[in-house]
């Protein structure tokens, strides 16, 4: 039988928009490499808990082991489900991709600034210091493999309507992709930092300056390296 690999999508993500992938060709190529792909639809932006509980619902007739990739704030949904909802009983091993596991200045920012009748329940769990008590009650658990991806453009090659948080996160926290810090992003395992912004990861190009270029990404390289991972893992 072959390996499960279950895609999470992060804050204000989808599973499928008319024809769009949040996860843009990512399922048809792991498929091709031989693995099991799904794909669970969560609230898009409600907070941890409850992106986690409607996780382990979408779950609950997997029997693993399940080997979770996730983008951005579903890191933080799959960390919530392995150490809070039984999913440690399922769950092999968790690859995030650029997920804010320490919190982000950009959040910090973002809650100071507005009125919380107006910020997002999960914009405001982002923050580090809701982080660092997230961290201290959901621990890793030693045998579930934890590895992680972080990205980092310089803030002049961020596409310009994310380039004020990428500003103040490089102030506080220095490199990032214009969501989520290097720092931030490292856990577990942490395999590389890669040349991009927080979009570029899901094959979102948000970059419109035809005054400028700037090197390209090509994320289908970073899931091939994941799933040729998975497909080396012990399958008990």
């Amino acid at each position: 039988m072959p390996a499960t690999v279950v895609l999470i999508h992060g804050l204000f993500g989808f599973r499928r928009i008319l024809w769009i992938d949040y996860f843009a060709g990512v399922r048809p190529l792991l498929e091709a490499m031989g693995l099991r792909v799904v794909v669970p639809a969560l609230p898009w932006a409600g907070p941890i808990g409850r992106r986690a509980r409607r996780l382990a619902e979408q779950l609950d007739g997997e029997t693993g082991p399940l080997h979770l990739i996730a983008h951005s704030m579903g890191g933080l949904d799959a960390r919530y489900y392995i150490g809070h909802l039984g999913g440690d009983n399922r769950v092999a091993s968790l690859t995030t991709i650029a997920t804010p596991h320490r919190g982000s200045a950009a959040a910090d920012h973002v809650c100071r600034s507005l009125s919380p009748m107006i910020v997002f329940p999960g914009v405001r769990e982002l923050t580090r210091e809701r982080m660092r008590a997230f961290n201290d009650d959901t621990p890793d658990l030693p045998h579930i493999a934890y590895r992680s991806y972080s990205a980092s453009r310089p803030v002049g090659e961020q596409p310009w309507i994310v380039r004020r948080y990428g500003r103040i996160i490089q102030e506080q926290e220095g490199d990032n992709d214009a969501q989520v810090s290097v720092a931030s992003a490292r856990w577990g395992e942490h395999i590389e930092t890669l040349p991009c912004d927080h979009f570029e990861l899901i094959g979102k190009n948000f970059w419109f300056n035809p005054l400028r270029r700037r090197p390209p990404f090509d994320h289908l390289p970073l899931y091939r390296q994941v799933g040729e991972w998975i497909l080396e893992q012990p399958c008990t």
